[in-house]
């Protein structure tokens, strides 16, 4: 599969899902998908959101790249790829050496004012389920949330109201 030709006109969600469904037929070509989206093509972020309609489709050819994805998450400065990545953590289990970078860079996500919505959102789910291995940092989680809600967007505020539920009842 040609992803740049693919990808260079944005498909729309119904054709993206078709292509999901192509590379979850044929999974030879999810490497190449994986090497476009870490790539620094002009449109490789389209590529991180195929492979998010590929994990709906697949999930277990999206897990081997999700130890590959907390590695880059730190160093990553394209929004997009970093929303599409953080989704894709967010619904798996942490892997028992998540590293100490990832899991402050999820903190830093939550703390920066300028950080989209959808980024905070994942990076809070994130560490919640951290936290659920790792209770102590569930106080600090708690206070940053309840801290961020004050000038936080509706979205934000929904997601953490659910999480700080969830930490009061474990």
């Amino acid at each position: 599969m040609d992803f740049e030709k693919l990808l260079e006109p944005f498909p729309v969600k119904k054709e993206a899902e078709l292509i999901a469904q192509s590379i979850a037929n044929d999974p030879k070509n999810m490497n190449k998908l994986w090497e476009f989206a870490i790539g620094n093509a002009k449109n490789s972020w389209r590529a991180s959101w195929l492979m998010d309609k590929v994990y709906d489709i697949a999930p277990e050819l999206i897990r081997p790249y999700l130890n590959d994805m907390i590695a880059l998450l730190p160093d990553l400065t394209n929004e997009s790829k970093k929303r599409q990545f953080l989704k894709i953590i967010s619904l798996e289990p942490l892997p028992e050496n998540i590293s100490g970078k990832f899991i402050n860079h999820c903190f830093d996500l939550l703390m920066t004012g300028t950080t989209a919505v959808a980024v905070q959102v994942y990076a809070m789910q994130i560490l919640y389920n951290f936290s659920i291995r790792e209770p102590d940092i569930q106080n600090e989680l708690a206070l940053i949330l309840t801290e961020q809600m004050e000038n936080g967007t509706a979205g934000f505020c929904s997601r953490a109201r659910k999480i700080l539920k969830a930490i009061s009842n474990s």
